[in-house]
């Protein structure tokens, strides 16, 4: 059980030019670009920045989002997160780059765990 990596989620509506404001500040490119949920996402370096595809109802879960945890084996997460947190926003799903779930832990801030899939 190890969280690979904290990723910052940046909720925005002018996304290309957000996308190119990160890769210049951060002098990298984009990894990953996905969808799902009616939003549109690209990750440069530690930054996932999201836009809207659908309407700016799409954003209201990713808006409350404070942090993105990767990590390697999402069940064993779950397992304690479930019952040992606030509220659960969202259960385990999947999404185009994994499986997930979003939960308010008791410390007030509400993260998805992510456990991308391989390949």
């Amino acid at each position: 059980m190890e969280i690979k990596t904290v990723v910052l989620p940046i909720v925005i509506e002018n996304f290309e030019s957000t996308v190119e404001f990160y890769k210049k500040i951060t002098g990298q490119g984009v990894s990953i670009t996905a969808s799902h949920d009616g939003y549109q996402l690209k990750m440069v370096d530690r930054f996932v920045i999201l836009g809207s595809v659908t309407g700016p109802e799409a954003l209201e879960i990713p808006r409350l989002v404070d942090a993105i945890f990767v990590v390697d084996d999402l069940g064993a997460y779950w397992e304690i997160l479930e019952k040992d947190s606030k509220r659960v926003i969202i259960p385990v799903n999947r999404v185009s780059t994994g499986i997930r779930f979003i939960v308010e832990q008791n410390d007030g801030k509400v993260i998805e765990y992510l456990q991308l899939d391989e390949g």
